[in-house]
């Protein structure tokens, strides 16, 4: 752990380094070069604190605020461009001094132009500041999103955060210095301060439509790529990645659930559901309510599609049992950030048509208390709370309805109508292509010949060949711990793959069109999320069906994005 800590630090130090401090060097300029000695100092130790608390809990604050996620840099923003204009208008500045004066631990000039009132504008920098991300602040990132938060982990941002501030002071002091030593800008020093002022005003007026972000990677991207690898080099290392990898808890395999084919009546208890942030179609459900039902508990979220093929048949299950007792309810496990959202989710459960409970379960308590392990996954219990029948990913859906039936003449229901549901059968072939992630957990089959670097903008090229079940990248893009995103309008992907059906998770903040090239085999691509003109429409998170053939066979799909800003996370495929 220490080995991390140190590396956190050095690379927080390196940070400055890169285009991502550009957007806040006005800022920590600006506020820096007037006040007491002690304003610089302010600006930094509020940086510092209000980075780490906020990289660590930002989701946890707006949810206890019931605030919008955007909310709290919003706010940052109105406050570093009020500093701004109190740089460039004496009239408003005298006004904000004045406001400025109520705060208790203002109330002073003195205070207001020292270290106190350099926190204020160090607090807002923490709120917009967003560094250039290599693989340790990427997973502590991702921590911080799944509410994983250690000691550990918060050593490691305190640590990064502390090394950034470092570089940062003495940028701060070293402007100072210069703007109070050097003639010709003390007789022009109102004028400086004006010329700062609007530097400030400016930059918050680019953090208002994200502009600073694009800027950012514009700069990144003007780069050698060799830069940015070399500055994040020292994250690279293995002994790094054992540490962040003992972090992040995937030194410890977590034993599996144990299956419970046998239908007899003993068997585990089924434990509470625990940690549901949020019930859709019902109101909050207890296992102990539920006594004297029959409960199916399907752990699923709704980008799988081994759990979309599932549905058919546990929406059926509802509909046809529901009057003899049965409870269907989907624990809605997310596997990725975007499907914690209670809107997504909602969209998912009317598309999808589902009218049984559904229950959120984003910090995965209730799958930790089935010591679940899988998508999807059906637990059937009994109307005495035991687990009678599991059964991990698609299949044997006749011998579930059968336990079903059964349980339900346990229970003294009367189940006449014992015919058993048939919904289309999802194919599958020996040699279909595996389910491929192309965020860097879990990223296998990755063929372009460049190294992967994480959290940066860099440059790719697909191969002349690609072998099976590989895919490659080209253009500019970045790759986090779950996804790639499109850097540029030259981004492509290009997948070598077996099976009828190519389906992709992706996601964009604005309806992006990708132009879906079928290279091979020669025939119609038969999917209905790709229109006339051979696009798909890349807007809400969800699983794209890119490619549908008329029988499992080998084939070469490639795609061009015509904007960046895309989200892509894993293939999935059928047969």
């Amino acid at each position: 752990m220490l080995l991390l800590l140190v590396v956190a630090f050095v690379a927080g130090i390196v940070t400055v380094l890169s285009p991502c401090i550009l957007p806040v060097l006005p800022i920590v300029l600006g506020s820096s070069v007037n006040g007491g000695k002690s304003r610089p100092f302010g600006v930094v130790t509020g940086l510092i604190v209000s980075f780490s608390i906020f990289t660590l809990a930002a989701t946890q604050i707006v949810t206890l605020l019931h605030l919008p996620a955007s909310s709290l840099r919003l706010a940052a923003i109105v406050i570093i461009l009020l500093l701004g204009l109190s740089l460039v208008i004496p009239a408003f500045n005298q006004w904000f001094e004045r406001l400025l004066s109520r705060l208790p631990r203002l109330a002073s000039t003195q205070k207001r132009s020292g270290f106190w009132g350099g926190i204020l504008t160090g607090a807002s920098l923490g709120l917009i500041w967003a560094p250039c991300a290599g693989p340790i602040l990427a997973a502590v990132t991702t921590l911080a999103a799944t509410q994983q938060v250690s000691a550990g982990t918060v050593g490691v941002i305190v640590a990064y955060a502390f090394g950034s501030g470092i570089p940062m002071l003495g940028i701060a002091y070293g402007g100072r210095a210069l703007a109070q030593r050097s003639r010709s800008l003390v007789r022009y020093g109102g004028r400086v301060q004006q010329v700062f002022g609007g530097l400030m005003i400016a930059t918050a007026i680019l953090m208002v439509f994200n502009l600073d972000v694009a800027f950012t990677v514009w700069a990144t991207t003007s780069l050698a790529p060799s830069w940015t690898n070399t500055l994040q080099s020292i994250e690279q290392n293995d002994a790094v990645k054992t540490q962040l990898d003992v972090l992040q808890g995937h030194d410890n395999a977590a034993s599996l659930p144990q299956a419970v084919s046998a239908v007899n009546e003993s068997g585990p208890a089924a434990p509470e559901f625990v940690g549901i942030s949020n019930w859709i179609n019902t109101e909050p459900l207890t296992m102990a309510g539920l006594h004297g039902k029959v409960v199916l508990i399907d752990f699923w979220t709704y980008s799988c599609i081994n759990c979309i093929r599932t549905l058919p048949y546990t929406t059926a299950w509802y509909n046809k049992y529901k009057d003899q007792g049965l409870v269907v309810i989907g624990v809605h496990s997310p596997e990725f950030a975007f499907e914690h959202e209670t809107s997504n989710v909602e969209d998912a459960v009317k598309r999808f048509n589902i009218a049984y409970p559904v229950a959120q379960d984003n910090d995965f308590k209730t799958w930790q208390a089935f010591n679940n392990e899988y998508w999807p996954a059906e637990y059937l219990i009994d109307a005495k709370g035991v687990i009678r029948h599991t059964h991990f990913g698609e299949g044997e859906y006749d011998e579930t309805e059968q336990t079903i039936q059964q349980l339900l003449k346990e229970a003294g229901a009367a189940v006449t109508d014992t015919t058993l549901t048939k919904a289309p059968v999802a194919g599958y072939s020996t040699n279909e292509t595996p389910e491929t992630y192309v965020g860097t957990d879990r990223q296998t089959d990755f063929a372009s010949p460049q190294k992967v670097m994480e959290g940066i903008v860099s440059n790719y090229s697909i191969p002349d060949t690609l072998p099976l079940n590989d895919f490659g990248v080209s253009g500019g893009w970045t790759f986090g711990p779950e996804y790639a995103t499109t850097a540029r309008n030259d981004a492509k992907l290009k997948l070598h793959f077996y099976g009828k059906d190519v389906y992709l998770v992706m996601t964009s903040n604005k309806p992006v069109p990708v132009n879906v090239n079928l290279v091979s085999p020669s025939q119609k691509n038969q999917s209905d999320d790709v229109n006339s003109n051979g696009q798909t429409i890349v807007g809400d998170s969800r699983l794209y069906h890119l490619v549908q053939l008329d029988s499992a066979k080998e084939g070469t799909v490639e795609l061009q994005f015509t904007q960046p800003g895309v989200r892509v996370y894993a293939f999935t495929f059928g047969s």
